[in-house]
């Protein structure tokens, strides 16, 4: 008998994962619906369990201080929080899931539980990290940054111990001390600083505003240590590191470029010398970051490229990884029309012949493509600006995925292997045709690799590979006409709205002219998608022999030219 190990798991037995301690005597053993299973952390405002939701995911819980509730109005202002954190886009964060008040009358958020192991934990075990791992970790505690400072928040303590090296790449989490930047009245009281000593940036200690730049200066230092694995104020009491905060500058070591003259600049004493996050993220994928920091405008949103990246199959992030690697090497050409497209500019203007966009998706027919378009005013000049800073953010962060693959080789993580949509793929018997089909390159009109914006809504498509046809048998199905047909699709709502994606049954369309429906075993979009919400699947076409798929038609209004 082959070698299997079987994991039952006992809803009212289930395990703790390492890194949670067991419940002190007090603890609760359950805060609203949610089981608590153990400890993962305490801190200035309260406690992080790890708990069980009802639907058996393992979630975090963050409860408040009782002494926090003398306050009538805390509670409303913790929950607006909360739904302030619900912006930020949950890539390279964790998730907010929900919030509520305790039996006890104290408020609590749930965030996704992210298994891994603590940056600090990693460092003091086994040391620095590598230039490559580093970088991994560099980008994407930025790009968390980023999306941070996008939603309008400010994370106020951000640590090695809050950063988490999943199987996903490095995690930003605890979101329980950040504030909106246009809170009429924080959580803090008189007197009291808030954040981590050895972390604090001068202006936290002094009392002035803590800004983006505060967490910008917190991002430096942490560089700094994952570099050098010393902290960069050293060790001592609160008081010691706050004298130094105050007289002296970061011991920041010695880091491979570009990090040593970004973290430089991270942690000037002035906050307004501060590069910001956003050109932080350039600068670190090969852009030239400018010089001042300013907040980054809350209508500048580019959260989706976690929708394209993260959690996704080994054999589809492979696919999204080849993207983004064209992209870097400027040969991204956005289709005509659409005004919101993950990726960089393409290196030439598209033809004056190009074919005009469908009228349903963005931009309507005739519609420009976004790079290399004239500015007819300074409005819509500025529009482009932002446009391209959203394109490099979202490059950025298909790139932190590849980045951090090195950190695979240092984190031994407990869990299952998630089995993706392509582990099929060794049930499949392709036709003699169908290594030629699986091969052939998108044509120069092919909306193939290009995220399209659906009409009305905030909604992207993308279809990420050429469709793999030719193949006689796909899992349990079995061609009838000649051979089957795989499209393979990713949809993600960028909005704060629900997104109606409508009920029109998939149909793919073949050089003859000829419709044919999606297979009932097919993964077929929803009919509506959440706000910040992705999914992805597979639609199986069987289509006759020697037949070519020219156009997938998923609604009467968004046609995707293969």
């Amino acid at each position: 008998m082959d070698d299997v190990l079987t994991v039952k798991i006992d809803r009212n037995r289930s395990p703790r994962p390492p890194g949670a301690e067991p419940l002190r005597p007090g603890d609760p053993p359950v805060i609203g619906p949610y089981r608590l299973l153990g400890r993962l952390g305490e801190g200035g405002m309260g406690t992080v369990y790890l708990a069980l939701a009802p639907t058996g995911r393992m979630v975090a819980v963050k409860v408040v201080k009782a002494e926090f509730t003398q306050d009538e109005s805390f509670a409303a202002r913790f929950h607006a929080e909360v739904d302030n954190a619900r912006k930020v886009a949950s890539f390279c964060t964790a998730q907010v899931l929900d919030n509520g008040d305790a039996e006890d009358g104290r408020p609590y958020m749930v965030t996704e539980y992210i298994a891994g192991v603590p940056l600090s934990r990693q460092i003091a075990m086994y040391g620095p990290l590598e230039p490559g791992a580093l970088t991994g970790v560099a980008l994407g505690v930025t790009a968390a940054l980023a999306a941070i400072h996008v939603a309008g928040l400010v994370h106020r303590d951000l640590k090695p111990a809050n950063v988490i090296l999943s199987i996903s790449g490095p995690r930003v989490i605890d979101f329980g001390i950040s504030r909106a930047l246009d809170a009429t009245h924080g959580f803090t009281r008189a007197g009291e600083l808030l954040g981590s000593p050895g972390w604090w940036a001068p202006e936290q200690v002094r009392g002035d505003e803590v800004t983006q730049a505060s967490d910008v200066f917190a991002w430096g230092c942490l560089v700094a240590y994952a570099g050098s694995g010393r902290r960069p104020y050293g060790d001592g009491d609160a008081l010691a590191l706050v004298a130094r905060a105050l007289n002296s500058r970061p011991d920041l070591g010695s880091l491979p470029a570009p990090l040593d003259e970004l973290t430089r600049r991270a942690t000037h004493p002035d906050p307004s010398r501060r590069p910001s996050a956003q050109d932080l993220l350039i600068a670190l994928v090969g852009g030239v970051a400018s010089a001042p920091a300013h907040p980054i405008s809350a209508g500048v949103v580019a959260p989706a490229a976690e929708a394209f990246a993260v959690d996704s199959p080994p054999t589809r992030a492979l696919a999204t990884d080849d993207l983004a690697t064209e992209a870097l090497a400027g040969v991204w050409e956005p289709p005509a029309g659409v005004t919101q497209i993950l990726g960089l500019p393409s290196a030439d203007p598209a033809p004056a012949d190009a074919e005009p966009a469908k009228a349903g998706l963005a931009g309507g027919a005739g519609a420009s493509p976004v790079a290399g378009a004239p500015s007819p005013d300074a409005e819509h000049g500025d529009a482009v600006r932002r446009t391209k800073r959203i394109r490099v953010l979202a490059v950025a962060a298909s790139a932190v995925i590849a980045l951090t693959l090195a950190l695979g080789a240092l984190i031994t993580l407990s869990g299952s292997t998630t089995r993706g949509t392509e582990a099929a793929a060794d049930t499949v018997t392709p036709s003699p045709a169908s290594t030629a089909a699986v091969a052939k390159a998108p044509a120069a009109d092919s909306d193939v690799g290009r995220r399209l914006l659906l009409a009305g809504s905030d909604t992207q498509l993308l279809v990420p590979q050429q469709p793999r046809c030719g193949l006689t048998t796909y899992e349990d199905i079995t061609s009838a006409r000649g051979g089957l047909c795989l499209v393979r699709w990713t949809m993600v709502n960028l909005g704060g709205d629900l997104a109606p994606i409508g009920t029109t049954p998939p149909r793919l369309v073949d050089d003859a002219g000829g419709e044919y429906p999606a297979d009932e075993a097919s993964t077929l979009p929803p009919t509506a998608l959440v706000p910040g919400g992705k999914v992805d699947g597979v639609l199986i076409f069987d289509l006759p022999s020697r037949r070519t798929p020219v156009k997938l038609v998923l609604a009467d209004d968004l046609e995707v030219r293969l």
